[in-house]
């Protein structure tokens, strides 16, 4: 992805940009409602996650047979296969695991703790300093994790979907900070190609080792949820942030991308009746409330280069 412009170069923000990112967000929003339709048909994560992984691969190899961009060089390569062999695969099934066994828009919050979680291995590993407004953002996602899970009802969620959900925030944040080192004039395309084509092997390994069906029933319905699964809220939801984070920057963009776990809420409430008590909604808004904090970008250093990559600095999309 593409670094935020300088704060003194413009204050004005790209419509059409802003637009993408907000689209981007929505359709990725939307994944979560598809995979409840296709496990309200028994259709298995891993078997789901396979496909989403395959029908991705072969779109974004298509395009790049087409495009024909330049290679890029073996240390980027191998950093690609590891984050999606082991970062979106593991994030992807642990965050759909946790929207299969609990509520959508609850597990969507939990995983939006990622910026808080990228801040603290900022401060444990000694690459950011513990800055008044991080430390306000960290406050905001522990208080905010306290109403979803405690005085939202803690007994009445899941566990083992709570686990999932954390887990699967830990993995995006360390997905992040490694996909920042990618070379930012890489053809994304290709990126992507080769990130969902590692987590394709990856989950079909988990996939074949757990004894979960590979193929999928030849129900209308069934492949029609997951279409619209792999469809609006991998491949489109990519393409619409990559075109608009270039119009925007980082620091905007992440700041937009926050309205997509309550997209999701809504979503999910709308299409299978899944609710969420005020006090986790309040939860839920001030988790959000320190993911803007954090995206913010800095006004007393412009020059300094962000210390907290956030999910679309880098030229792969973030795992949703």
């Amino acid at each position: 992805m593409t670094d935020s412009p300088p704060i003194a170069a413009s204050h004005r923000i790209d419509r059409r940009g802003a637009l993408l990112v907000m689209g981007a967000a929505c359709f990725a929003a939307l994944a979560v409602v598809f995979a409840k339709g296709a496990y309200a048909h028994e259709v298995p994560v891993a078997t789901l996650m396979l496909w989403r992984f395959a029908i991705a691969a072969v779109v974004f190899w298509s395009m790049v047979a087409v495009r024909r961009p330049a290679r890029v060089s073996r240390r980027t390569l191998l950093t690609c296969v590891g984050l999606g062999a082991v970062g979106y695969a593991l994030q992807s099934l642990s965050y759909f695991g946790a929207v299969a066994i609990m509520d959508a828009g609850l597990a969507a919050l939990l995983v939006y703790t990622y910026p808080a979680i990228i801040v603290l291995i900022g401060f444990l590993t000694r690459r950011e300093s513990p800055t008044r407004r991080r430390m306000v953002a960290l406050t905001c996602s522990g208080i905010g994790m306290l109403l979803l899970l405690g005085l939202g009802g803690f007994a009445a969620v899941s566990p083992v979907g709570i686990g999932l959900a954390l887990t699967a925030g830990t993995t995006y944040a360390v997905y992040t900070i490694v996909a920042s080192s990618l070379p930012r004039d890489a053809d994304v395309t290709l990126l992507m190609a080769v990130v969902s084509t590692s987590a394709l092997v990856s989950v079909s390994g988990f996939t074949v080792a757990t004894g979960q069906p590979v193929g999928l029933r030849p129900d209308p319905a069934v492949l029609g949820w997951v279409l619209a699964y792999v469809l609006v809220g991998t491949v489109f939801a990519m393409f619409l942030h990559q075109s608009g984070i270039t119009r925007v920057g980082a620091s905007t963009g992440g700041i937009i991308s926050s309205v997509e776990p309550l997209v999701a809420a809504g979503a999910v409430a709308l299409v299978h009746g899944e609710t969420m008590t005020p006090v986790q909604l309040a939860g839920g808004l001030v988790i959000l409330a320190g993911v803007v904090l954090v995206q913010l970008p800095s006004r007393t250093t412009p020059s300094a280069p962000a210390t907290h990559p956030p999910a679309d600095r880098s030229p792969v999309l973030q795992p949703t």
